[in-house]
């Protein structure tokens, strides 16, 4: 296995008697050059760890050697390609999503192919019937043709049939359609204000060849309305072949829309489009599914809305192949933002890009983006990526998250780790069976307390003074904190004041780190004091020892030189080793 910045080889102990080790080489050509620089590790240890350079091809070669020596060995070569430092697919998953909008539904044709097939509105009654057998030469193509037109019209009620077929055959075509169209419509007035209730169906048939193409068409229509409320369903299919390829298609809608007088426009259609086409160079077929709901025209504060989405497509060329499959859904009010969310799988091979894959699913709130994916590249690295503020895992039937990633913290109710490795950590509670640390040494604070120590008046004392003390490791120059706490008690004489110093010396002798002056002054000249203190200071070193002195004085405005105590000292170094 391997990650960005290293790989580990894991090798099974031959059974020969006299093997000594393996030997491995990395390089990033093949075959690999032997030299010191490539030349990686030579052991008996059966797991190694390789350091290596991130997003970077590798050829590693390796063999186990006996004890005869690294002359005569039986090699085997793997290649790897390190992780990339950055993340593929966190840019990815933070992209803002479009949403799918609403479909765009529009009054049926139907209606208009049949507008001009009624009788006049002033026609009270209608009987018709008509059939008509024909042929005709126009400018050399020859037309044979049927006709059928039927109508009966009483009233306000109205229903007509008519049927038109012809064929043409000229010198470079021939052509055969079809025209079915059916009606049936109530109509009334009242002065200028009309209410109209119609169904109409109207089926298109066509096919043509010439000497490079041949064509079919196909164009069903079903609707209905009153007034402004319809409901309509449209299929068109199409077949073409031609010198440049062979294509088939297919739309088919559907839609029903109510107009309200509270909410305007409620309306749901539905929409698929499928086709497939094939030419010398490449093939792709494609599928498109569209739903949608929606109330209000998204001018008022009705205006909500949801739309699905998926696109399905297949193709291959002579030199690379996808397959992607993208589900998208929305909902959204007027202009005020919504949520949308995607799943998008896809596979890709490419005689330049090799072989990969990917598989995302993203919610887009308000244009912050969260979700997670799993990715793959001519590599054949895998990454898997959460984008989410927080990350957990439970179990079925619990009540708690046994796992979670959450401000940037992991946090876990109990773990079995087999080999960790940790650059810092804070333990409240530690059960250590084996306890193996390099040098003997474990990093801690060190405490120590002192006696109540008196200052005299106008004199000094060192309060807290101890002996050196280790840093670190003892070996190598550490970072440690001198923190002396203790309470001035200046309760003996009025209006009492001192300066403290830290003497600290790392072994070159005492030097002063820090000064204080502590004390109270009043106006009445009558105060007693008394008050916690700390003095601290940062050193280095790989030892230290410190002491605290007290003086007493007039250090402050109208203070006097005063008996005053040092009680309740201690002192803690962060950074000594126990």
């Amino acid at each position: 296995m391997h990650g960005y910045d290293m790989a580990v080889l894991s090798f099974s102990k031959p059974d020969d008697t006299d093997w000594a080790g393996f030997v491995v080489w990395a390089d990033t050509q093949t075959p690999v050059r032997k030299s010191d620089i490539t030349s990686k590790y030579l052991g008996p240890d059966t797991t190694v760890t390789l350091p290596l350079m991130p997003d970077t091809e590798y050829f590693i070669t390796y063999a186990a050697y006996d004890a005869f020596g690294t002359d005569l060995l039986n090699e085997a070569t793997i290649r790897i390609h390190t992780l990339s430092v950055e993340s593929k697919l966190l840019p990815i998953l933070n992209e803002k999503l479009e949403g799918v909008a609403a479909l765009n539904v529009q009054t049926s044709t139907a209606f208009a192919k049949l507008a001009n097939s009624y009788g006049l509105r002033t026609d009270r009654k209608v009987q018709k019937a008509v059939e008509k057998l024909y042929t005709d030469i126009d400018n050399g193509t020859l037309v044979s043709g049927k006709m059928l037109e039927l109508e009966s019209k009483l009233d306000d009620f109205d229903a007509v049939f008519n049927l038109y077929q012809e064929t043409q055959a000229g010198v470079d075509f021939a052509q055969s359609q079809q025209l079915l169209t059916m009606g049936a419509k109530f109509e009334t007035f009242d002065g200028d204000v009309s209410r109209i209730v119609e169904a109409a169906l109207v089926e298109e048939r066509k096919v043509y060849v010439d000497a490079d193409s041949a064509l079919t068409l196909r164009l069903d229509q079903q609707a209905s309305r009153i007034d402004d409320n319809e409901a309509q369903f449209n299929d068109q299919i199409e077949t073409l072949v031609d010198a440049d390829g062979a294509l088939a298609k297919r739309i088919t809608d559907q839609s029903a829309v109510w107009q309200s007088d509270i909410s305007g426009a409620i309306t749901a259609a539905m929409q698929t489009v499928n086709e497939t086409i094939a030419d010398e160079n490449e093939a792709l077929s494609k599928r498109i599914d569209t739903l949608s709901a929606q109330i209000g025209d998204g001018e008022d504060d009705n205006g909500w809305e949801s739309a699905l989405e998926e696109v399905k497509e297949a193709y291959a060329a002579a030199d690379k192949t996808n397959a992607d499959n993208i589900l998208t859904l929305s909902s959204r009010l007027n202009d005020q933002g919504g949520v949308t969310l995607e799943q998008k799988l896809s596979t890709y091979g490419s005689a330049i890009d090799g072989f990969g894959g990917q598989y995302t699913l993203r919610i887009d709130n308000q244009g912050r983006v969260g979700g997670f994916g799993l990715y793959t590249d001519a590599s054949q690295n895998f990454e898997f990526a959460v984008n989410a503020d927080r990350f957990a895992i439970g179990h079925p039937g619990g009540t708690e998250m046994i796992f979670e990633a959450v401000a940037g913290q992991i946090r876990m109710k109990q773990a079995i780790i087999g080999r960790a490795t940790i650059d810092g950590a804070q333990i409240n509670d530690l059960s250590v069976n084996t306890l193996k640390i390099a040098g003997n040494a474990i990093t801690a604070n060190q405490v120590m307390t002192f006696t109540d120590v008196l200052c005299p008046a106008g004199g000094s004392v060192d309060f807290a003074v101890t002996p050196f003390m280790t840093i670190g490791d003892g070996i190598t120059p550490g970072n440690g904190t001198i923190t002396i706490t203790y309470t001035r008690d200046a309760t003996v004489g009025y209006d009492a004041s001192c300066e403290v110093r830290l003497l600290v010396d790392t072994g070159a002798g005492y030097e002063e780190l820090e000064v204080k002056t502590v004390g109270i002054t009043t106006d009445n000249g009558n105060t007693y004091s008394r008050t916690t203190e700390v003095i601290q200071a940062q050193v280095t070193g790989t030892q230290v020892r410190a002491i605290a002195r007290m003086t007493s004085g007039t250090f402050l405005p109208r203070s006097v030189s005063r008996i005053q105590y040092a009680r309740d000292i201690m002192m803690v170094l962060a950074g000594a080793k126990k």
